[in-house]
């Protein structure tokens, strides 16, 4: 009988995720000049543009340099394919493995944002909006109304989800780049949309507010009033919608209702969305701190302090942490339990 019920009890009761901390340094590499944000990341490598127009590739277990080469833009990988965007708009395609060049094509898209690789496609978004063939450059459809996108394309089913500096969130055709639906906010958008596993959209936005949009016609679902700005992408769990916002808050909110589950103060302003490891969420704070807390209720579950400045938000990659320092220094971090 007793055995039985203790069987009941783990049963009721399932091994709760390991956290993050304490994390520990797996590498790092100093680099010849400052790191340009975004890094990128093919899974295999990690790609650094700094300021003097290199582009250089680090092996992601051991940090070690695989090449570089002259590529000055911002960077964007996905696995098998890279590319850099020059704020004139030309886009270069490199060979991940090598560094050597596929092709050079003229999207007709000035701007600074990354650019975004989707499967076959690449979309550059700026002073218009653009998709060009990932294998040969060519374009295969450009917009032309007059939008200015402020955030990269979010690829979302059929449609291309885009912030533009009018403060709208604009749905597009990912095949033709026909306008499908928009949904209007009182500020520039900085903060990419969220599209979770089951196709619903969440966005943080300057007019202070986070919201979970329907797929289908952008109405919202439910929106919730923050202390400031949001600049950064929320997390979505099975649970739980997360957002970073400039008031130091991490607000915590139920992802099907919409009530708020918890929110807790960050030590500093936010440079980063938030990022979920096993049992902890990990923000990273002005102007060199990693802080963490617990999932389940926000409480403070550690942090640490980097040797530099942070200058480019953190990308998460099985159970590490890839950051860009202002000291030149690219580092990864160990998160335990992983």
């Amino acid at each position: 009988m007793a055995l039985a019920a203790f069987a009941s009890c783990a049963r009721a009761r399932p091994p709760q995720a390991p956290q993050a901390f304490p994390l520990g340094t797996a590498w790092t590499a100093r680099l010849d000049s400052a790191i340009e944000s975004p890094l990128a990341t093919d899974e295999q490598r990690l790609y650094v543009a700094t300021q003097d127009g290199t582009l250089v590739a680090l092996r992601l277990e051991d940090g070690a340099e695989a090449w570089r080469r002259p590529a000055p833009g911002t960077v964007a990988a996905a696995p098998g394919a890279l590319v850099v965007r020059e704020a004139s708009g030309r886009i270069t395609s490199l060979q991940p493995r090598a560094g050597g060049p596929r092709w050079t094509a003229e999207s007709g898209v000035p701007g600074s944002l990354a650019a975004v690789i989707d499967k076959e496609l690449v979309f550059v978004a700026g002073q218009g909006l653009a998709a060009l063939d990932a294998e040969s450059g060519r374009v295969v459809w450009s917009t032309s109304d007059g939008a200015i996108a402020t955030t990269p394309p979010v690829p979302a089913g059929k449609h291309l989800l885009v912030g533009e500096a009018d403060g709208t969130l604009r749905a597009r055709d990912r095949a033709t780049g026909a306008s499908v639906w928009t949904f209007k906010t009182a500020g520039p958008l900085r903060a990419p949309a969220v599209v979770d596993a089951r196709g619903d959209i969440f966005l943080g936005t300057t007019d202070r507010r986070l919201l979970r949009l329907r797929p289908d016609k952008g109405r919202p679902q439910w929106r919730w009033k923050t202390g400031a700005d949001v600049a950064s992408p929320a997390t979505v769990t099975e649970k739980l919608a997360l957002f970073t916002s400039f008031d130091a808050t991490l607000y915590a909110i139920a992802r099907g209702s919409g009530k708020l589950a918890w929110r807790a103060g960050l030590p500093s302003r936010p440079l980063s969305g938030p990022l979920v490891v096993g049992s902890t969420v990990l923000v990273a704070c002005h102007e060199n701190e990693i802080f963490g807390l617990s999932v389940l209720d926000g409480r403070p579950v550690g942090n640490l302090k980097v040797a530099a400045e942070i200058r480019t938000p953190p990308i998460l990659h099985k159970g590490r942490l890839y950051l860009g320092l202002r000291d030149r220094t690219v580092i990864a971090l160990q998160t335990s339990g992983s």
